[in-house]
Order: C-alpha cells, then sequence, then structure tokens
C-alpha cells in the first residue's frame, strides 16, 4: 500500500477532511412579522435555545416544540417555523458535512434538548456569541465573508471547535449516528474530497478526478451514483446551487458578483443556469425570499 492510500485511510484523514464553517451566531429577538414561515433547512445545522417563548415545526407530517430553557436542532429539510411573538433565541448556524456532501449524524427528524442536562452547550455557544459580536457587531449574516486577523482567527476557531465539540456530544447522547464516517471505497472519498476543495469559479475539474481516482469518467460516475445516487457533475452543479441561493439570500453582492464567483462569465449565462435549476431568476429568487435574519 503506498503513502498516499495509507493517508486516504487513516482514521486522522477522516476526521480532517470534516467540512466546517460557521455561517452566523445571533441572539436576540425573531423579527417582526417572521414569526411564521417556511424555510429549507436541508443542508447544514440550524440550532436554537429558547430563552423565552416557544418554536413549533413541522416537516413531512411531524411536528416538533420546544419551549424556553430547550434547544430545538432543526429536521433537515422544508419546514413550516412557527415562533410566539415574544420568542427570544440564541441561534446557530452552521455546516459539519462530511466531503460526500452528507451532514455529520444521521436522521433528518428534530432534536428537542433540554439545556439543563446539557450545560456546556449552552457556555459554548454563549461565548462565541460574544467573541463574534465583539469583533463583528453588526454582521448577523456570512460571517465567512469577514475579514478577520489571524490571532482573533484563532480564537475564534478555538470557540467554534469547543462548540462543535459540545454539539457532537449532546447529539450522541441523544441516540444520534455518524453518517458516512467512512466510505468503502477510498476512490469515491478522493473524488468527494476534490470536488469540495475545488474553486467553483473554475470549471468543473473532470480531469483531476479521473487523475485523482486512477478511473475514467464514466466508471466513476456509475460507482459515485451507486453510492450516493447523483453523478458527479450533477454534484458539483449542487455545490455551485448552494453557494448561490445563500448568497442571494444573506449578502448584498450583485446578481453579477455571484455568478462571476461561480465562474460565469457573464450575468445572463448565470440567470440562465439559475433559471433551469430552480425554475426562477436569481432576481426573483431574492426578491422572494424572506428578509435577511440570523436564525
Amino acid at each position: 500500500m503506498d503513502l498516499l492510500s495509507r493517508h486516504w485511510q487513516s482514521p486522522l484523514y477522516r476526521w480532517s477532511s470534516l467540512r466546517t464553517e460557521l455561517l452566523w451566531i445571533y441572539e436576540g429577538p425573531i423579527a417582526a412579522g417572521s414569526t411564521s414561515e417556511r424555510q429549507d433547512h436541508s443542508l447544514g445545522y440550524w440550532v436554537w435555545l429558547l430563552r423565552r417563548g416557544t418554536v413549533r415545526l413541522e416537516m413531512e407530517g411531524k411536528t416538533w416544540q420546544a419551549n424556553a430553557g430547550q434547544w430545538m436542532i432543526s429536521p433537515q429539510g422544508k419546514t413550516l417555523q412557527e415562533f410566539s411573538s415574544d420568542a427570544r433565541i440564541l441561534s446557530v448556524h452552521f455546516r459539519c458535512q462530511w466531503p460526500t456532501g452528507n451532514n455529520l449524524f444521521s436522521g433528518r427528524d428534530a432534536v428537542v434538548l433540554d439545556a439543563s442536562q446539557f450545560p456546556k452547550l449552552e457556555k459554548s455557544a454563549t461565548a462565541l456569541t460574544r467573541l463574534v459580536h465583539r469583533h463583528f457587531p453588526k454582521v448577523r449574516l456570512e460571517l465567512t465573508e469577514q475579514q478577520i486577523d489571524y490571532p482573533v482567527f484563532l480564537r475564534f476557531e478555538q470557540r467554534f471547535q469547543q462548540w462543535l465539540i459540545d454539539f457532537h456530544h449532546a447529539m450522541t447522547q441523544m441516540g444520534r449516528a455518524l453518517a458516512h464516517a467512512g466510505l468503502s471505497d477510498e476512490r469515491l472519498m478522493r473524488a468527494a474530497h476534490l470536488l469540495h476543495e475545488s474553486p467553483l469559479s473554475e470549471p468543473f475539474p473532470g480531469l483531476q478526478l479521473q487523475r485523482e481516482t486512477g478511473l475514467g469518467r464514466a466508471h466513476l460516475d456509475r460507482l459515485y451514483w451507486k453510492e450516493f445516487g447523483i453523478t458527479t457533475r450533477e454534484y458539483w452543479e449542487r455545490l455551485r446551487q448552494d453557494v448561490a441561493t445563500r448568497k442571494l439570500e444573506s449578502t448584498g453582492l450583485s446578481i453579477k458578483e455571484i455568478g462571476y464567483e461561480l465562474g460565469f462569465k457573464q450575468a445572463s449565462h448565470f440567470t440562465k443556469w439559475f433559471f433551469n435549476r430552480l425554475g426562477k431568476t436569481p432576481k426573483a429568487y431574492r426578491e422572494e425570499s424572506p428578509t435577511n435574519r440570523a436564525y
């Protein structure tokens, strides 16, 4: 077995391959007029600590409710969320995904936790909130877009990693199992990792995938489809779509700027691609999306 193969099969690599980023953290009331709305929580984690009031979520015929003093970890999918008018929350939205795109834990249902049972979860979230609000007092969304110096970055990472440790502990205590902690075919792990690491402003890395895996495109896509139900090219397009919708929802970047970041040299090409995937233009999507909120 060569050195590269040992690297990809090592337990250390499995963990270091996790894609983690804090997208926002917020503490305060729910925006006026926004206590009831539909949201897509398919990607990443939305975690709320109810300081006051209640929240009720519905998805696919199931319902969950959290009251003051409880955590709500949103279900993974399109939900109807209803906050009480007096609700005040501590909200953490973050990604923790395997290179395959799967969230860290399996299962799509919501999880409700009593904060008193997991005091470290509240402690680490509060510490992270204070650090973020101290350095970015007016930033509620898209923390990854902010400029930061190295010492602050290290403190930021330290507190975010502590939050992930406490989140992992709480989820495992509630019986949640890890999803895709390892793949049966290391070549698929290499492919998934390359897709996540490649700049979305560059063309689809088809040749790099072949060199990295030693497989032809057709063979690789057959294996990828068998494992994930999707081709490598479609997975790449989903990554681009995820970035496009997130930036339309939560940044002031122009449509042309967002398209350029995704490799489109002309805004019209980006608009056509976006419309073919979502059935609406970027402009319409932005206008129909809820006002930028951090919860």
